[in-house]
């Protein structure tokens, strides 16, 4: 393996810039997934994922099915998260993911662990939790605990919000879930899928609009990949056309909030899109191509690698 990426976390990879040129990118690689090229290579003990249902989910979306949740250490128990914490505290882990299967309200149930999630924090992990739809006791209980971010699923489409995820809720539902974080003090930091809705672009403009008007300050942008075992299998992605519109509208748009290209995109056309981000000025990537990083470097950028989620990029 190489090391040198692990000796150089968190330098500089990249040549001189070119006067007067400021921008930065952050490349996000936790040990989540595994990460290794001639540039980098990632620590497996840098990261966990948790899930507070373990494999258990209500909903079983159409894009996911609970799958996601296999691949994530069981912590449906105070006992078994206080167990998972303090391993990975003696790991030297850095951080946790903390998710779960979502009720038929789409929320994932986080006051029952709430406690054990400021334990956490007290061993000194970074906290980036995915909360599903969220109450305003619940971000008030999360800014308590103190985690790092809150991260959900924004949708502005009413027939994905059906069809995808099968519950009886609006994208006003998503938008008060912001607002609440906002008023709790919390670092927000939404996620759109784009092409949630069986590989169409339907919403996400709207939905880009509902993260200006509740002005969070990062964004993470995620591509649907159809997973193998769900009902949207043998759907296509959306077009790269579609998405780069997407991104675009996004950059034009949000002018104080920082663009992260998240985990999700498609094998096909990922090279291609990590490029585009870089010209629209995204402040991350998780998980790059060696392309994506040798194409920074021709631009003068600053690159940085950083072993931890990529919704906790700088703001």
């Amino acid at each position: 393996m190489n090391q040198a990426g692990v000796m150089n976390q968190g330098r500089s990879m990249s040549p001189a810039r070119l006067p007067g040129d400021k921008r930065e990118i952050s490349f996000f690689v936790s040990g989540i997934k595994h990460y290794e090229n001639s540039y980098y290579s990632n620590s497996p003990s840098s990261f966990a994922a948790l899930s507070l249902t373990g494999s258990a989910c209500d909903l079983r979306c159409a894009h996911c099915d609970g799958i996601l949740l296999r691949s994530m250490r069981d912590a449906s128990s105070a006992e078994r998260f206080i167990a998972c914490v303090d391993k990975a505290s003696d790991a030297g882990r850095s951080g946790l993911l903390i998710s779960g299967g979502a009720d038929r309200d789409g929320a994932v149930p986080i006051l029952p662990r709430i406690n054990e999630i400021a334990y956490a924090k007290e061993k000194g992990l970074k906290i980036v939790i995915h909360t599903g739809l969220i109450d305003r006791k619940t971000a008030f209980a999360l800014k308590s605990a103190r985690v790092d971010r809150v991260m959900f699923d924004v949708i502005a489409s009413p027939d994905a919000i059906r069809d995808v995820y099968g519950i009886s809720r609006t994208p006003d539902d998503y938008f008060q879930s912001m607002s609440y974080c906002t008023e709790a003090g919390l670092e927000v930091a939404p996620h759109i899928v784009v092409g949630l809705n069986y590989g169409r672009v339907d919403g996400e403009y709207e939905a880009i609009d509902m993260v200006r008007r509740a002005g969070a300050k990062i964004l993470v942008l995620v591509i649907l990949v159809p997973r193998h075992g769900t009902r949207m299998e043998n759907t296509a992605p959306p077009k790269l056309s579609d998405v780069a519109e997407v991104f675009k509208y996004a950059s034009d748009t949000l002018k104080n909030t920082s663009l992260a290209l998240g985990c999700a995109r498609p094998v096909s056309y990922a090279g291609e899109l990590e490029k585009l981000a870089i010209d629209l000025g995204f402040k991350a990537i998780a998980y790059p191509h060696d392309e994506a990083i040798q194409y920074a470097e021709k631009q003068g950028l600053k690159t940085t690698f950083k072993e931890e989620c990529c919704c906790l990029l700088s703001v």
